[in-house]
């Protein structure tokens, strides 16, 4: 009996491995791969074609599109890729590498860390990496003289193997490549003439890259790593670092200091792996995170720059948008935001193209918009916790692309399952972008097709780039699920297709002539221009193309983007430059999306200092008044010592009035309304230069008007409040001689409110703890204004309650923080700064309201006890039990009791005497308790009576035992219920017999036990099945059938088996980890196993209990 599968030699395993494969001689194992007909293939032209191969995916079993273990090396088709990635081995905080199995799941919380791990997962039964690098395993638990792996030098030990050739020892189960089994991915990659490189980071384990690349001894740990990869067979390495100077998922520790540690990391993998191996990364799509490389210094030890031009929409945006456009599209949410503009970006950082590979996404984004999808149409998003990431606001729509399998992210392959004819998708092409895209209702789906792919193929060719990025190879593949042949574990799918990566290898492989670039020249100015700040620089350039059109020029300061014109004579007005020496160019794009430069031309613009005019006013005078009807000429002064005054504006306040180009300036302000006025006088010089004169104040009277007069009512002077303060001030104002056309709240100088009708008043609300002064000013219709006597009103800062503090504004909170707010309880629900609580409660907003700080504090709890059943109670299936409880409250009233079993409520009583009659109890133990609520809602639960409920008669008869209704039972299972014998007729559940025999129904009738009680004969199974371990369907006859288990520990693991009823080797194996304690349920491949009677086997690993179960296959 095994009690313990659990792998203990990690390395030591992986090292016996290659060398039980040295041993024999490197003997390869060959192997017919996928090879369906294709239009070209990679010998047929020079692009690269690079695929990551991810080593995850094959745990995916989507019915139509993949069996499980169908994602893996077996069923890509070599002929189509020059370089596969195996993605992805992670960065620990150490610095030393990992499998991606080890990733922290938890990596996104604030302060975690990944730990260092294996290399290689070698646990088979939890993990697909040993069988995706070293193929189709052979799993002993005995090793057999004469055997393979005897002569490999594997012997039988105590407590396990050794092994006589390399002196390692180790426990069973111990796994070895089958002797003429399917070859790992390496081998096959080899034998196809197609590299492999090892893929270190990703999304989710790139948090360590910064501080492993600052540290020397981080980053000797991750050459050393590096090392062991190559030694295992890997052609290269490619780093997948998200992103040097940026936050990515999870990065704390980034900085702008990462560019030049990025290049010296990738300096020591070239001094350490050597010449010959291949160097590669990938890139940020956006120009904007591009900018920081040292690209000269980088290409002189990588061999290509992998851009992932994908991901420039997605549950993210605002906007519903292409996941990879070829070209800018209108009305985008960013500009320069695609395939083009990120190749334009790198060829103005001087970034050497033959080296550049972008990216083709085999799989779309789906977002939900808010009305009707369409492109550009507003997203809505919600909260959702989501692995890797942990709690996102997103948009991504997991209606259509279920979350946990796609992440609203689905394959081309399922996007062609889920969208075809009669589905309600709708199928767009944006000829602008050169993608296609797909709506329903208000779903938005972003995607690649043929076409698509086939335009990027054509764009990296024509633009001279290295190739192309694949994300990811099993994205495409197609016609997977018949013919089916099992390699151990892989699944091998010999029908399999693979459409996008046909297209893009016939698309290089063409024979249309590539398109000629255009020519670009800027003919003025001249190089070595000079001009004065703040200067005005055309810039004129000539575009033309010999085989095509001129598209755009675009006008560059450096690597900065001044300007575009489409159409000829180019040019751009570079307007307000300040001093200092600038390199311009021109670049021409064609109808083709291919680019001419222009030779660069320097300008320097000089500092020029130049002394503003001054200006005065020098009539009407400071204070000056006037009467109605007022006419006012206003005059100024105004000269300027280093060149000429260009014009001088009149303002009253901030009002132009009038504009004089000449000397001497004036103007004359006519029919000035009664009131009080600013006036000033600014003058601009020839370099506009500008200076504001000093201002003039001035008053225009009715002198017939009587001032209106005004008064606070309230508040009375010296009110206090406390914050968040609700204020209401009331004024009365009057006019002797006509009306009051306004009046004014103030809070010292700052307007608070207006009010134009009696009663004038205004509610100042939310108002922070302080002391105020406030006054009215009231304005009548002849522009006569009086402002009352200030009222000094003193706001507290408001307290907390139940050791809560107030809610500060300036305060950041985190989830579960708990704030008083306005005499009221709340709670954060994530992060959040300067979010009122009154104003952010609500689906989508930071708070949560709790309760009341007053609530009712002096409320005492009601009581309650249960007065029947009595504790232990026994009672007789189908049982009866009255439950009666007592319950009252000292300062109140009692407003409900409710019953339960245990969690489950069974009814609710809100009149006394409180009582429930629960009819028709099956056997089994329960736990019975009354919860009473009081009118303030505070609720008290009595202490829990014991029940059990018993057949009827002796209990067992003839050996067999009685039935419980959470027991599950199959075929021929016998239970006693009530003195009678019933027969299971299949899998079942509580389903009480007495009430569950006849047609169509699960149990069976036999015999009275008082009536010469005797046990049915039945198939004695291998092994009686435990009570916790159920199958079905059973009999089965589809391809799944699923298991029902149940874990006594959180921690625990079973190894999962299919027999024969003889017993010999497993013909199905799997590990199982469960999600908790209790019932689990896992599905389990059957489409390879043949018909008959089979013993499902199960053990676990934290008790080492087997147990087992009858499964009948039927085809």
């Amino acid at each position: 009996m095994i009690t313990n599968f659990t792998f203990k030699w990690g390395v030591v395993a992986r090292m016996i491995l290659m060398s039980c494969i040295l041993c024999v001689g490197m003997q390869l194992r060959t192997f017919a791969q996928v090879n369906p007909p294709v239009a070209a293939t990679t010998a047929q032209h020079n692009k690269q074609v690079i695929g990551y191969i991810t080593q995850w995916d094959a745990w995916k079993n989507i019915s139509g599109i993949v069996p499980a273990g169908g994602y893996n090396h077996l069923n890509v088709d070599y002929s189509q890729y020059t370089i596969l990635n195996f993605s992805f081995f992670g960065v620990a905080v150490d610095g030393s590498l990992h499998s991606g199995d080890f990733r922290n799941k938890s990596i996104y919380q604030a302060g975690a860390v990944q730990q260092p791990a294996a290399l290689i997962n070698s646990d088979i039964y939890s993990s697909w990496d040993m069988y995706l690098l070293y193929g189709e395993l052979e799993v002993l638990y005995y090793i057999s003289d004469g055997s393979y792996a005897y002569s490999l030098g594997y012997r039988n030990a105590a407590g396990g193997w050794s092994n006589v050739n390399t002196g390692k020892s180790g426990a069973f189960p111990l796994s070895v490549p089958k002797q003429g089994g399917a070859p790992g991915l390496i081998d096959l990659a080899h034998q196809k003439g197609v590299k492999v490189l090892a893929s270190i980071g990703g999304w989710s384990m790139c948090k360590h890259y910064p501080e492993m690349a600052a540290d020397p001894v981080k980053r000797a740990r991750f050459l050393a790593g590096c090392t062991e990869l190559i030694n295992m067979g890997f052609d290269g390495i490619d780093l997948d670092w998200e992103y040097p100077n940026d936050p990515g998922m999870n990065i704390a520790s980034y900085s702008t200091a990462d560019y030049a540690n990025f290049a010296s990391l990738i300096e020591a993998i070239r001094t350490t792996i050597g010449p010959n191996k291949l160097i590669t990364s990938c890139f940020s799509a956006s120009g904007g995170k591009l900018q920081g490389f040292d690209w000269p210094r980088l290409s002189n030890s990588m061999n290509y720059f992998n851009m992932m031009t994908y991901d420039y929409n997605g549950g993210w945006s605002n906007k519903a948008g292409h996941n990879a456009p070829l070209y800018d599209y209108p009305n985008a949410e960013y500009s320069n935001f695609s395939l083009d503009a990120t190749r334009q970006a790198l060829a103005a950082l001087g970034v050497n193209m033959s080296k550049v590979n972008l990216g083709a996404p085999f799989y779309g984004r789906g977002v939900i918009t808010n009305g009707t999808a369409a492109l550009n149409a507003p997203t809505v998003k919600r909260a959702e916790t989501v692995q890797p990431d942990g709690p996102i606001q997103t948009a991504a729509d997991y209606t259509n692309w279920a979350k946990d399998v796609y992440d609203g992210t689905p394959s081309y392959a399922y996007i062609l399952q889920q969208t075809g004819a009669g589905s309600g998708w709708t199928e767009h092409w944006d000829d602008v972008a050169k993608v296609p895209y797909k709506t329903k209702g208000n779903f938005f789906l972003s995607y690649d097709n043929e076409q698509s792919i086939a335009a990027k193929a054509q764009y990296i060719k024509d633009n001279n780039l290295a190739g192309t990025i694949i994300w990811q190879v099993f994205g495409d593949m197609l016609n997977m699920t018949s013919a089916t042949q099992a390699k151990g574990k892989l699944i091998y799918c010999p029908n399999t297709t693979s459409p996008l990566v046909n297209k893009i290898n016939e698309v290089f492989a063409s024979t249309i002539p590539g398109n000629k670039p255009p020519v670009a020249s800027i003919t003025s100015p001249t190089n070595n221009t000079t001009f004065n700040a703040p200067a005005n620089i055309t810039i004129n350039a000539a575009a033309s193309d010999t085989d095509g059109v001129v598209k755009s020029v675009r006008f560059y300061n450096g690597t900065a983007l001044l300007g575009t014109d489409t159409t000829a004579p180019y040019s751009y007005t570079w307007s307000n430059v300040a001093a200092g020496t600038y390199v311009l160019k021109a670049v021409a794009s064609d109808n083709a999306g291919a680019l001419g430069t222009s030779a660069n031309v320097t300008v320097v613009v000089n500092t020029v200092v130049n002394k503003l005019p001054v200006v005065s006013i020098t009539s009407p005078a400071n204070n000056a008044s006037f009467t109605l009807p007022a006419n006012i000429t206003i005059n100024a002064a105004a000269s300027d010592s280093d060149g000429v005054v260009k014009s001088v504006r009149f303002y009253s306040g901030t009002t132009l009035l009038a504009t004089d180009t000449t000397a001497p300036y004036s103007y004359t302000w006519s029919s000035v309304a009664a009131g009080t006025y600013s006036l000033t006088a600014v003058a601009t010089d020839d370099l506009n230069g500008s200076k504001t004169s000093t201002a003039v104040n001035i008053t225009v009277t009715n002198p017939n008007n009587a001032l209106p007069t005004v008064s606070i009512t309230s508040p009375a002077n010296n009110t206090s409040y406390t914050a968040p303060a609700s204020i209401t001030i009331n004024a009365t104002a009057a006019d002797s001689d006509g009306t009051i056309k306004q009046v004014q709240f103030y809070n010292g100088t700052t307007l608070l409110n207006t009010d134009t009708t009696a009663p004038y008043s205004y509610t100042w609300a939310n108002v922070a703890n302080g002391t105020y002064t406030l006054t009215a000013k009231a304005t009548d219709n002849d522009n006569g204004s009086t402002t009352s006597t200030g009222v000094t009103v003193i706001v507290n800062t408001a307290s907390g309650c139940n050791g809560i503090p107030a809610w500060v504004a300036t305060t950041a909170y985190v989830t579960n923080d708990q704030v008083v707010y306005g005499g009221k309880i709340y709670k954060a629900k994530w992060w959040t700064q300067g979010n009122q609580p009154d104003l952010n409660t609500g689906a989508g907003k930071p708070w949560e309201y709790v309760q009341d700080c007053g609530g009712n504090p002096s409320n005492i709890p009601p009581t309650v006890s249960l007065t029947a059943p009595t504790n232990n109670a026994t009672f007789t299936a189908p049982a009866s039990i009255t439950i009666s409880a007592t319950a009252a409250d000292s300062d109140g009233t009692v407003s409900k009791v409710e019953f339960y079993n245990g969690t489950t409520l069974l009814a609710t009583d809100s009149v006394a005497p409180y009582t429930y009659t629960w009819t028709n109890v099956a056997t089994g133990a329960y736990s019975i308790t009354a919860k009473a609520t009081d009118n303030g809602n505070a609720s008290t639960t009595s202490t829990a009576a014991a029940v059990t409920v018993t057949a009827g008669g002796t209990g067992n008869c003839s050996g067999i035992p009685l039935w419980v209704s959470t027991t599950a039972y199959v075929l021929n299972d016998q239970v006693v219920y009530n003195n009678k014998v019933y027969r299971a007729k299949w899998w079942t559940q509580n389903n009480q017999p007495d009430l569950n025999t006849g047609s169509g129904k699960p149990w069976e009738y036999l015999f009275d036990c008082t009536s010469g009680a005797r046990k049915m004969e039945v198939e004695a199974p291998v092994s009686q099945p435990a009570a916790n371990v159920i199958a079905y369907p059973n009999p089965v006859s589809g391809s799944e059938v699923q298991v029902q288990l149940t874990a006594i520990a959180s921690n625990d693991q079973f190894l999962v088996e299919i027999i024969s009823l003889t017993g010999g080797s497993p013909v199905h194996r799997q590990v199982f980890t469960p999600a908790g304690k209790g019932a689990q349920q896992v599905k389990l491949n059957v489409c390879s196993i043949p018909s008959g009677t089979w013993i499902i086997k199960i053990t676990s690993k934290a008790t080492g209990k087997v147990t087992t179960s009858k499964l009948v296959r039927v085809q």
